[in-house]
């Protein structure tokens, strides 16, 4: 198979792996700083004092008992265990600027700007991999970057970034605004728009597009959300029949690097289920034939990267059950 990639030098692979361990300890910051969110404060009642764990704006909370030697020291470590991470997060979060020009400056940022700013949005409302997942040409960025290479710009260019929601799953938000995948990209860009006739897709003012898709209900009649929130005017997935392979199939969180060197992490498929999916379309009589070449020049791009940097991602049937048996079998003896 032809190598549609060439590998990272020696500088550009070190500033990767630096960017990729901040940015992770950086996630890690969040997380630890999440665990203290709202604030404990102390309310009278009945002529008694009770500490609360308030855990949004609007005042709601919990109490954690009567004022004692306990609960003070509860709410003595609440709040040198919170300034701490507010520390550690605001120290990463100084290195991960600097590092951004590092980034900028290596030309290792590949992923559209608008991608990743879109991406680390809905991460920053508690979408992870479990929600959306990035399944077109976007995600190769995905897979290079777990390889330590670049992906030829031929099987890599592109205006449009393909969301799958995941429709199943619950979706924990760390925002209480309202969720709506259009206002989330008119904040990036103020240009991006519904279109008319084709609700499922956003664009801006330079033609560059956003899809949001959903596996299709069975039976179609079945009450699906079709909107991430309760905003009318978001975008509607579209229904395709054979989304439910690719949401059987594991999935990666893997950190990925804009062209202005930012960071976030991009929700991308098990990079076998991406190659076997793209060997389907170029078969596939629903496919766009215009569309079917560069469909199996990403597939066989992508299959020789499996081969070549990363074998711990073994082509064989047992990887590919999430795909009915005759497209794992025609799969394989393609590939073999």
């Amino acid at each position: 198979m032809k190598m549609n990639y060439q590998p990272l030098s020696d500088n550009q692979r070190r500033i990767q792996i630096n960017a990729i361990q901040l940015f992770e300890a950086l996630i890690d910051g969040e997380r630890r700083l999440s665990a203290y969110a709202g604030s404990m404060v102390w309310k009278a009642s009945g002529g008694k004092e009770y500490l609360f764990k308030l855990s949004d704006r609007r005042g709601y909370g919990r109490s954690m008992g009567l004022r004692s030697a306990e609960t003070e020291r509860i709410h003595a470590d609440f709040r040198a265990g919170k300034a701490r991470e507010k520390d550690r997060v605001r120290n990463l979060r100084a290195r991960m600027a600097e590092q951004v020009r590092f980034n900028r400056a290596a030309l290792i940022g590949r992923v559209p700007n608008v991608i990743v700013a879109l991406l680390e949005k809905l991460r920053q409302s508690g979408f992870g991999a479990n929600n959306i997942v990035v399944i077109g040409t976007n995600a190769l960025y995905a897979y290079e970057i777990m390889a330590g290479v670049f992906f030829e710009e031929a099987i890599t260019a592109t205006t449009d970034v393909d969301l799958l929601w995941d429709t199943r799953s619950r979706l924990r938000l760390l925002t209480q605004d309202p969720v709506s995948l259009l206002r989330i990209l008119q904040s990036i860009d103020p240009s991006f728009v519904r279109m008319g006739g084709e609700h499922f897709r956003a664009v801006n003012e330079k033609g560059f597009l956003v899809d949001l898709i959903r596996q299709m209900p069975d039976p179609p009649w079945k009450d699906v959300p079709a909107q991430l929130g309760a905003d009318t005017d978001d975008l509607v997935a579209t229904d395709i029949w054979n989304m439910k392979w690719l949401l059987s199939a594991p999935r990666i969180a893997q950190p990925v690097i804009a062209e202005n060197g930012r960071m976030t992490l991009m929700p991308a498929l098990d990079p076998r289920a991406f190659a076997v999916f793209k060997l389907w379309l170029a078969e596939s009589p629903e496919r766009n034939p215009s569309k079917k070449q560069r469909d199996l020049a990403q597939a066989r791009a992508l299959l020789a990267l499996l081969r070549e940097h990363l074998p711990q991602y073994p082509m064989d049937a047992a990887a590919l059950k999430m795909f009915p048996k005759d497209v794992a079998e025609r799969a394989l003896g393609l590939i073999r």
